[in-house]
């Protein structure tokens, strides 16, 4: 019984071999006023209790947390060995005992203490311990309990414990969903989850065996193999998506250079902010981190969504025009199914597994996150996803929550028909109509970010970001000004193009619009940073900054697409432009997919706390970019490619000839104009 205690207190941070008699008095059984089974059980806990390395209670001792070094660095991130714990099992005479593991997190008790406010400021950035929703509350600590206690009795033991040492200065709170024992680790295969194995199993067993005989056909059998075959065929695919074209002149090349930059821009945001959410024993590094200026570079990265909404409004208004110039008749329903098949194959798989599989994936203290957060919502709300409503409807909830830019993408798809029908018929009208509809959306974004005291730098650890991202970030009617000025750069794209708009510029007037759309550029970036991150709020500030800077990001934006397509971009528009790009672009979209999700699995699954740094976080950036390359890679080959196949044996059924090459691969999407 003295080693046990002495084990104990020395889990807790007490030195010395005079153990203090409130830890013996504190922690034998009778006394303390837990359920019967888990007395019974912390009984055989002591009488079994040994040096022994092979001892159960020992081991139940040593995966408890201790009270880690560091923590002047702010390393509140401690979470035990949560492995060993759950690897506890012994035989007693109480039956068999299994070792339960409980994650909690500290809280403070004297709100008015300099720690308190430390612990707030770091706890704000997604470090240390979440509740049920996934939002940052306190730092870590966990302890090791036979599985008989129930979370109540873990909570009092744990307070118990801590109280002893700290008074009534720091509690510990437990939940149901952050104890775990190894059934709940390894939980058994349901039925959905048998399903989705098995839908799987086809898709990879079609591609294999369409791959060995579409390679038969073309190494061996001298003929060519059904258009079916070559739709899942690896060998067809993997040919075409490696393939890279010389660009025509009606393409626009510098945009496939854009995008591709944008999307690693976007994981690399990611890379950076998701950890935060998971345990870091220098958490407060990663707060001086946030108030530098270069910090900004990635905080900023939400911008790089606005590039992607601009290269959208400009391509579908581009390549509109460009077919209705060619008197092609326009198929409404072939134009919605294009895109809806387009988007939801490759989704529509990503959500089936997030909803079935994601539990079986991984396993650590945090893990339940990742199954609340990820794999409950989807099994809620899979529809919501795929009808792309789920920016307004669960937006809470998000099933794959990166696929709100999916909702506004394709929200703002189902009206573009009629804003590209006007343009065409009306332009000058339109164009006006057009223009007042980025004010009236930069109008609206101020009045709510004015409203509701929004903060526009999301560094700013004051500020509010639950109803930014609600109110604000993931609505239509307030990211919608981006896709407007895009349409009106694709429609003057396309008059000069078409020679009815001539645009001459001399030497110093590109200079000088350069200059203005690098500066408009960073601005974009670093502005706001010294100004909007205090504690006093500047509701003209931030609201003026929500309202403008998404608007001038894209018209920065519009300027390099229209340089770099009239011969005005020189090494940008070589860099842009260059062929590898072609290849790339092609996996950006299911890249958006899958690593948001991977990333999460990596940080929750992790069973220690991780170190936060620049260079820790570009060596883990690289790794998730290609890694999730990977993913995407088998995703294309189970959904992307057959799709295309697909929609092109369809859309046969529909016109007497085929969506151009040219348009198909520039990223024109001509696929609901009948030839």
């Amino acid at each position: 019984m003295q080693r046990a205690v002495l084990v104990l207190a020395l889990v807790l941070g007490v030195s010395g071999t005079n153990v203090p008699e409130w830890i013996i008095g504190a922690l034998r059984a009778s006394q303390i006023p837990v359920t019967e089974k888990c007395q019974q059980q912390f009984d055989e806990f002591f009488a079994n209790f040994s040096m022994d390395q092979n001892s159960w209670a020992l081991q139940m001792v040593d995966a408890t947390a201790k009270i880690p070094s560091g923590l002047l660095s702010l390393n509140f991130g401690e979470m035990g060995d949560f492995q060993q714990c759950i690897n506890v099992e012994a035989s007693t005479g109480a039956g068999t005992i299994l070792g339960k593991y409980c994650l909690g997190y500290l809280a403070v008790q004297n709100t008015t203490s300099s720690a308190h406010e430390e612990m707030l400021r770091a706890s704000s950035l997604g470090n240390f311990g979440t509740d049920e929703s996934g939002m940052s509350l306190a730092p870590l600590w966990a302890i090791c309990l036979p599985d008989g206690c129930t979370t109540d009795d873990a909570n009092v033991v744990g307070n118990l414990l801590l109280a002893n040492i700290t008074g009534n200065e720091i509690g510990v709170g437990f939940s149901d969903s952050l104890c775990q024992t190894v059934k709940e680790v390894n939980p058994p295969l349901t039925g959905g989850a048998i399903a989705t194995i098995v839908i799987l199993a086809l898709l990879l067993s079609t591609v294999v065996l369409s791959t060995l005989y579409d390679m038969f056909c073309i190494f061996y059998g001298q003929k060519s193999c059904p258009m079916l075959v070559k739709g899942f065929s690896a060998y067809t695919n993997t040919t075409k998506l490696f393939k890279m074209t010389t660009s025509t002149p009606d393409q626009l090349p510098c945009l496939n250079g854009l995008k591709c930059l944008s999307m690693v821009w976007v994981v690399a945001g990611h890379q950076f902010s998701v950890p935060m959410n998971g345990s870091i024993t220098n958490s407060k590094y990663m707060l001086e981190w946030t108030e530098n200026l270069y910090s900004m570079f990635l905080v900023s990265g939400t911008l790089s969504v606005d590039t992607f909404f601009t290269i959208g409004g400009a391509l579908m208004s581009y390549g509109y025009m460009k077919a209705r110039c060619k008197n092609t008749p326009f198929n409404l329903f072939l134009y919605y199914l294009h895109r809806y098949l387009r988007l939801t194959a490759p989704l529509a798989l990503v959500v089936l597994v997030s909803a079935t599989l994601l539990k079986y994936m991984g396993s650590g203290p945090k893990w339940p996150f990742a199954i609340m957060s990820f794999q409950e919502y989807c099994a809620d709300n899979w529809w919501s996803a795929l009808l792309y409503v789920q920016n307004y409807v669960n937006v809470t909830n998000m099933c794959v929550g990166q696929t709100w830019y999916l909702n506004i993408d394709f929200q703002l798809y189902l009206i573009s028909p009629a804003v590209f029908y006007a343009l065409w018929k009306y332009p000058k009208l339109c164009l006006s109509f057009l223009v007042l509809c980025v004010l009236g959306f930069i109008a609206g974004s101020f009045y709510v970010a004015w409203a509701n005291d929004l903060t526009a730098i999301l560094t700013n650890l004051y500020g509010n970001s639950y109803n930014y991202q609600n109110k604000y970030y993931l609505l239509t009617h307030t990211r919608s000004a981006p896709w407007v000025i895009g349409i009106i750069l694709g429609y003057f794209i396309f008059k000069i193009k078409q020679k009815e708009i001539t645009l001459k510029l001399n030497r110093i007037v590109v200079w000088v619009m350069w200059g203005v759309c690098f500066g408009t550029l960073l601005a974009c970036v670093l502005g706001g940073h010294s100004t909007l991150r205090g504690e006093e709020y500047d509701r003209w500030g931030n609201a003026f900054h929500i309202a403008l800077v998404r608007p001038a990001w894209s018209l920065a934006i519009c300027w390099v697409i229209l340089a770099c397509t009239n011969d005005y971009g020189a090494p940008i528009n070589w860099v842009l432009s260059l062929p590898i790009y072609q290849v790339l672009n092609r996996f950006t979209y299911s890249i958006y997919l899958t690593h948001v999700t991977m990333l999460y699995m990596i940080t929750f699954d992790r069973k220690w706390p991780d170190y936060f740094s620049n260079f820790n976080m570009a060596y883990q950036f690289w790794g998730t970019l290609w890694y999730s390359a990977g993913l995407s890679y088998l995703l294309i080959l189970m959904t992307e490619s057959p799709v295309i196949i697909i929609e092109k044996m369809l859309f046969g059924s529909f016109s007497k000839k085929k969506q151009p090459k040219k348009d198909v691969e520039s990223g024109v999407d001509n696929a609901a104009f009948e030839k």
